[in-house]
């Protein structure tokens, strides 16, 4: 697997590239581009750092849309145009690169993610007062595996300051009345992907897009949790490629 450094205005952005595939993969909360590892060896693409995660530079991010551009950006210079997977955070940000820089999205994954993405706030303020505890408490929530989760939360642990602005910035996103309104109209191949047990984005929040996207193709990933990539990385792959394939 090959490391990438580009630069984005004067800031340098980390790429993780797998085999040759024009997609693109972005990570949530808290995570990094080494969560798309298994999809990067099977499916192939580029799995981005984003800015403050990482290796990719820090940067002052005030909320979804400012990581969608420098994704747009860097998927412009990596491939003009490309299938974008997004996971929670990452799907939201997959849907704002959809509706402020169409032309580089070839198709949309939308993983483990919803239209609207409340956080507890009580996690909000254990993140600052009780870190660990918080770390432990998401973790818990992200995996159906808890021996998983065991290992993940020392992860979020030690990365509690970012975790807190991503979750901040997803209490935030909300696209929700206008999707129901019509105002957002996804009008690309659109392959919808979630975990059965998924406790942070149930299965309900990706039926919303069924709804509202008919076009699109949801996969129900059995015994799998929010992690649904790392939980069953071979089921999910397969889903991944089988929608590829059909573009």
């Amino acid at each position: 697997m090959e490391r990438i450094t580009l630069e984005i205005d004067a800031l340098k952005i980390s790429v993780l590239k797998g085999k040759e595939k024009d997609v693109m993969y972005i990570h949530g909360s808290g995570c990094d581009a080494t969560l798309w590892e298994r999809q990067l060896e099977d499916v192939g693409g580029y799995a981005i750092d984003l800015p403050n995660h990482g290796r990719s530079c820090a940067a002052e991010i005030r909320d979804i849309g400012d990581y969608a551009y420098f994704v747009a950006k860097t998927v412009k210079k990596l491939m003009g145009k490309a299938v974008i997977v997004g996971h929670s955070l990452g799907g939201a940000v997959a849907q704002k690169i959809y509706l402020e820089y169409p032309k580089v999205v070839k198709a949309l994954v939308l993983v483990g993610t919803g239209a609207r993405l409340r956080v507890m706030p009580e996690i909000l303020t254990m993140l600052k007062e009780k870190p660990a505890e918080a770390a432990e408490l998401v973790s818990k929530y992200a995996f159906s595996n808890q021996e998983l989760a065991k290992e993940f939360s020392k992860v979020f642990a030690e990365r509690a300051g970012v975790l807190h602005l991503d979750l901040s910035l997803c209490d935030r996103f909300d696209l929700l009345e206008d999707y129901r309104s019509g105002k957002v109209k996804v009008d690309i191949p659109t392959l919808l992907i979630v975990g059965e047990k998924d406790a942070l984005t149930p299965v309900k929040y990706s039926e919303f897009f069924k709804k509202h996207i008919p076009s699109a193709e949801m996969v129900v990933i059995p015994e799998a949790g929010h992690m649904v990539m790392l939980e069953k990385p071979d089921e999910f792959n397969r889903a991944l490629k089988n929608f590829i394939e059909k573009l």
